[in-house]
């Protein structure tokens, strides 16, 4: 694939920014690769180099995060992925400048309240123009969207059950920061019961098993999931709940961290929690972490499914799951490029690509198993 780019990164400098780039390289999609500081970007961009091993096709551009800035790029392309966050507290811009300019709009958020947020405000409106609204092409929550799906191919199943597993995590700055923020928040974190949102207690850690491991796990709502989101609007679905486990010793630190936060942020404003948020994720993870190994750093997403009548389980083993992240966002532009969208409109990435399609890419290249 040659010619002017049709594809956007914006906040592309960071660690999730150059594993897209690196993956759209390796299709030989043109892309520009957009940020608000020219300096940061130009490095960013020689690890991206050095990664693929030569020259990629990659145009930079610097941009402030406004509608007026960021208007005249997004008009010269039809998908923009953006990776900047915490979505929450900077991405409005984003998803405004994309309806305006008529393209699609891809992110890797791990945030229940941006997700539902942008659900309310832009889904009918994205539809309309035949537009894919489309957030969470990540690892979280994209692979669990990918399992529930599988699940829900049995006739019946109404109620999901995830748990997402990982070994030696690497949460990024801009990950922690996100999770902690919807982590340290009482009033959301939702799950799904008899198609009602229901809130997750916000400072317990949870007790789960994985058939991978013979001891038990603690675990998390880690902020709550997507999923609940995207099947809160499926009819086959009345139940639905995440939880996560990054290693007993990272949720034991987070359940401190969130006690803390919850002392510290008596009587502030949301801006000011936030910010307090926005301290402690600098506090965890002042680096960024190396590329992801597909030998140290695997998962396996457990979903359980059941009806009045029927239970089921599908395991999804995953390996290198952030680089992962890289593949499915640019794996969704490839496709967005190509005309192969199946629903416009708000949709997890498992119904705008098809589940089984998805599965079977990821396969191939070697990051996933398939369904029996």
């Amino acid at each position: 694939m040659s010619g002017d780019p049709r594809v956007l990164i914006y906040g592309a400098s960071g660690y999730t920014g150059k594993l897209i780039a690196e993956c759209l390289a390796q299709r030989q999609v043109p892309f520009y690769f957009a940020g608000r500081t020219r300096s940061r970007l130009e490095e960013a961009l020689r690890i991206v180099e050095e990664r693929h091993d030569g020259a990629v096709p990659a145009t930079i551009v610097s941009a402030n995060n406004t509608v007026e800035e960021l208007l005249p790029w997004f008009e010269k392309v039809d998908v923009v992925i953006n990776v900047a966050g915490p979505f929450m507290q900077v991405s409005w811009p984003v998803v405004e400048a994309c309806l305006q300019a008529n393209c699609h709009y891809l992110d890797t958020t791990g945030e229940q309240d941006w997700t539902l947020a942008i659900a309310e405000k832009y889904g009918d409106a994205f539809a309309e123009k035949n537009l894919l609204l489309c957030p969470a092409n990540s690892y979280m929550w994209a692979a669990g969207a990918l399992a529930a799906e599988v699940v829900l191919e049995s006739p019946g199943v109404d109620t999901v059950d995830l748990v997402y597993q990982i070994d030696n995590a690497l949460p990024s700055e801009a990950s922690t920061k996100s999770f902690l923020r919807m982590q340290g928040n009482a009033e959301t974190q939702y799950y799904l019961e008899q198609f009602e949102f229901k809130s997750w207690p916000h400072d317990v850690a949870f007790t789960v098993t994985v058939p991978n491991k013979a001891q038990p796990l603690l675990a998390l709502p880690w902020g709550g999931a997507c999923e609940p989101i995207w099947f809160s609007r499926d009819e086959r679905v009345r139940n639905c709940r995440v939880l996560t486990a990054f290693g007993d010793e990272i949720v034991n630190n987070v359940v401190q961290v969130v006690k803390t936060f919850t002392e510290q942020s008596k009587g502030m404003t949301q801006e000011e929690k936030e910010e307090l948020t926005n301290k402690f994720g600098e506090e965890m993870t002042s680096e960024e972490p190396p590329k992801d190994s597909r030998d140290l750093h695997r998962t396996v997403i457990v979903c359980r499914g059941q009806g009045r009548q029927v239970t089921t389980q599908f395991d999804l083993s995953l390996n290198a799951p952030y680089t992962f992240t890289g593949e499915i966002c640019a794996e969704g532009a490839e496709r967005l490029l190509d005309g192969r969208l199946k629903a416009a409109g708000f949709q997890s990435p498992a119904v705008a690509f098809g589940h089984r399609e998805l599965l079977e890419v990821f396969h191939e290249l070697g990051y996933t198993n398939l369904p029996k």
